[in-house]
């Protein structure tokens, strides 16, 4: 199935990708931010006019057009490729986010709810939706994606990809053992609206089947339906695809072609491509004959505006110049007012009065792995429960929000987010709470408890190697030192703040951790390289849950998903998982999950960090009503008030 985004510790940066997971971050741009922009934007008076400024996060840029994102391209998918830009301009089957819930968005989406019946799905698409030239948005549309993905799906020279073989990487980023394409088959046209598709998983959810699988479409439309030589027929010959794909994929490459280009102008959501560079200036325009729903009075020019760095971003907040201005930005949370006690969001900064200020938290999960695979020594230590939970002992998760996130953030102790509040957190977690607070005396404890011995000038030691309740465990050697190194993304500021109290921490419970700040694209393509065993541990940010909404730990936790970037193994864990994902009712389903949980909470199978908020600034004027917790944008939505 498709992976979830990661995203970096500021905004779900979410690369993932089948082999690698890097969100581009734009190296040619200057520390200081933009040097210029395409449009007008806001100021620090009241905005108006039809265009809006957007500020994308730290390092995320639009890069690449077409929706059928092959392993090849998987340096694309993420999460503002997709939400900032693919989705404004080719709306998905399903939406997903209902506000401050990830749940999916019936108004929103382009077919009204799956009808299952036994292992047949029904796809009912609504028949006002149009694409941009006419014609319209229909099942035809749907089994021209879903041909592609079959078309292109793994073969035994797959494995070739890993090694960077561009003729081996053409299949559905998305695709792992299990999953689309591989789990479902005669997929047709039942009329003009509806698909049928037969699920050969003889169990299977179908609250999963449908966050987590139909979560994955695209439909696209006929135009597209072409190579160099002509029209073609792949929305009805599967064998006809690949050369499709391969026209399709090659119009893809030049970014600065898309504004011009007649193929990608044919689009079904709001938004056309006027101009896009290669440093990620760019600028959409409204499309004048989309169906769906928007504002009365919305915006027509939308342009988004890359940066290196939140502390750039926010110095044009403070203070725009011409050319360089922000109508819809973010406040970095080391900059917020505290907020009262018991308030959801405080007041901005005396320098940002011009701007109002409100908060989002993404259904997400924040954490980092170890790298129970590591062949440098540490693998070992890692698979020891005991320092698992000694280590997480030494992460101050209330000292993170209270301290670098100024209030704004939320404490995770689960494989399943706590927060934002979802029905798919189990009570007894929830009850629970945090039971690995900040303790660095039982952290120490711990360690010494189990054949460790403290140096004072140096890392604790495995003075009693072996197996038994006082040994340091299994495969941990004699004088083994507890020194670990920390690879973290830069350009975070909260995240350098708590990587540096987690190494201080550390360092009084007898453990030496190195900080190694590298590039985001760097930590996750070495975290999500199955075949880099050198790195220990890796902090990237945070996972948004998209688009496998649903938090089943199929695609974080199971083994062997190339997403459990530390390749943790527990068959109990394992087992756990595949009952939510076979359960065929809403009650076994939510039995299943809560199980799981249950588990895995006390495995401590990852070092667990705070969720962190959006603190999203908007210029004084402008209504861009409340944000979506799935962090898709909608700025047809937005005006500005008269």
């Amino acid at each position: 199935m498709r992976r979830a985004r990661k995203r970096t510790g500021r905004r779900r940066g979410a690369a993932l990708g089948v082999f690698s997971a890097a969100a581009c971050l734009a190296a040619l741009l200057a520390a200081c931010g933009p040097a210029s922009s395409d449009g007008s934007g806001g100021a620090t008076a009241a905005g108006t006019g039809n265009t809006v400024t957007y500020a994308m996060q730290p390092g995320g840029l639009a890069t690449y057009i077409f929706p059928f994102i092959s392993a090849g391209n998987s340096v694309d998918d993420n999460v503002y490729n997709l939400d900032d830009f693919q989705y404004l301009l080719y709306r998905p089957l399903y939406w997903f986010g209902k506000g401050t819930s990830p749940y999916l968005n019936p108004t929103l989406s382009l077919a009204e709810e799956p009808v299952y019946q036994g292992n047949e799905v029904y796809i009912h698409l609504k028949p006002d939706y149009k694409w941009s030239n006419g014609e319209p948005v229909d099942a035809r549309d749907v089994v021209f994606f879903m041909n592609m993905m079959f078309a292109e799906a793994p073969t035994a020279n797959s494995s070739g990809c890993q090694s960077g073989i561009a003729a081996d990487c053409k299949y559905w980023v998305g695709t792992t053992g299990d999953g689309l394409p591989g789990d479902v088959s005669d997929v047709h046209v039942v009329s003009p609206y509806v698909v049928a598709m037969h699920i050969t998983t003889p169990k299977f959810s179908e609250a999963w089947f449908t966050n987590n699988e139909l979560s994955q479409i695209t439909p696209m439309p006929m135009a597209w339906d072409k190579t160099a030589a002509g029209p073609s027929d792949c929305a009805t010959r599967i064998s006809s695809c690949g050369a499709v794909y391969d026209y399709l994929n090659q119009q893809s490459q030049s970014v600065s072609s898309y504004g011009t280009s007649s193929l990608w102008g044919v689009v079904d959501g709001p938004w056309k491509v006027k101009s896009l560079n290669s440093q990620g200036y760019l600028t959409l325009t409204f499309n004048n004959r989309y169906s769906g729903p928007a504002a009365r009075n919305h915006v027509t020019t939308f342009i988004e505006t890359p940066y290196t760095t939140e502390q750039a971003e926010y110095e044009v907040l403070q203070d725009p110049l011409p050319g360089q201005t922000i109508d819809v930005g973010y406040l970095p949370t080391v900059d917020a007012p505290v907020p009262p006690a018991g308030a959801n969001v405080g007041s901005n900064p005396a320098a940002l009065s011009g701007y109002q200020l409100s908060v989002v938290y993404p259904w997400e999960l924040s954490y980092f792995p170890y790298n129970f695979n590591n062949n440098t020594g540490q693998g070992k230590i890692f698979q020891q429960l005991y320092f698992r939970q000694a280590f997480q002992r030494l992460v101050d998760q209330e000292g993170v929000i209270n301290g670098p996130l100024h209030g704004y953030g939320k404490a995770n102790y689960g494989p399943v987010s706590a927060f934002p509040a979802t029905k798919f957190l189990a009570p007894k977690v929830a009850a629970n709470g945090d039971l690995w607070k900040l303790n660095i005396t039982a952290a120490k404890t711990a360690l010494l408890n189990h054949g460790w011995e403290a140096h004072s000038n140096g890392p604790d030691t495995c003075e009693h190697p072996g197996n038994l309740a006082t040994q340091c465990g299994p495969g941990v050697k004699a004088g083994q030192s507890l020194t670990f190194t920390l690879m973290y993304a830069t350009g975070i500021d909260y995240m350098e703040s708590a990587v540096r109290e987690l190494a201080s921490n550390a360092s009084l419970a007898g453990i030496t951790v190195k900080l190694d700040p590298e590039p985001f694209n760097t930590v996750t393509g070495d975290a999500f390289t199955p075949s880099d065993h050198t790195w220990q541990l890796a902090y990237w940010g945070s996972w948004t849950y998209q688009p496998d909404y649903l938090p089943t730990g199929d695609v974080l936790f199971e083994n062997n998903s190339p997403n459990n970037a530390g390749a943790y193994n527990s068959s109990t864990n394992d087992a756990d998982i595949t009952k939510t994902l076979e359960a065929r009712t809403s009650s076994q389903f939510y039995s299943a999950m809560y199980k799981w949980q249950d588990y895995l909470a006390g495995q401590l199978p990852v070092v667990y960090q705070p969720n962190t908020a959006i603190l999203t600034e908007s210029i004084n004027g402008l209504s861009i009503g409340p944000q979506n917790t799935a962090l898709t944008i909608t700025p047809e939505m937005w005006y500005y008030r008269k």
